[in-house]
């Protein structure tokens, strides 16, 4: 069995264990390393946490591929460009509340009698408001994208 130099081992045991100083334990090398990560990781997550970055509002109702269903099986009637819009995952006024419903699904709050649906980010912000008239979109405020990013294929807002 090969043994090792004695300053060789100590230096190993340094990282490793515990030492005492002036009376006191102090942690390993490695023992400070890790709660040092451990507190980086903690920051990073709260700081994510309180970021204002909203999720696009299309998120929250159907799948890309699902909306192409919903619009093969459905779209008999429907204006061009608001199939389109529908597809590109934004409200465009004359769209059906089911529509909008499957586009960004139930509304955050209502007001007038379920006459506004109002979409809001989490901290209660307006992302996007719509007001309807009967059953079809009026108005479209605030983000009219839902808080997407613009794209090159989507109609200008």
């Amino acid at each position: 069995m090969r043994m090792q130099p004695a300053g060789r081992e100590a230096t190993q045991r340094e990282f490793t264990e515990p030492r005492i100083v002036g009376g006191f334990r102090r942690a390993s090398l490695r023992t400070t390393a890790g709660f040092f990560a451990l507190a980086l990781a903690l920051g990073l997550m709260l700081a994510a946490c309180a970021s204002t970055y909203t999720r696009p509002l299309v998120s929250r109702g159907l799948p890309a591929e699902e909306r192409k269903d919903y619009i093969i099986q459905n779209g008999f009637g429907i204006p061009e460009n608001i199939k389109q819009a529908f597809l590109d995952g934004f409200v465009e006024v004359g769209m059906t509340r089911e529509m909008v419903f499957q586009l960004y699904g139930a509304p955050d709050r209502t007001t007038g009698g379920d006459t506004n649906w109002e979409y809001v980010n989490n901290k209660g912000n307006l992302i996007t408001g719509i007001t309807f008239k009967g059953d079809k979109v009026e108005k479209v405020y605030g983000d009219p994208r839902g808080g997407s990013p613009a794209t090159g294929n989507q109609a200008p807002s």
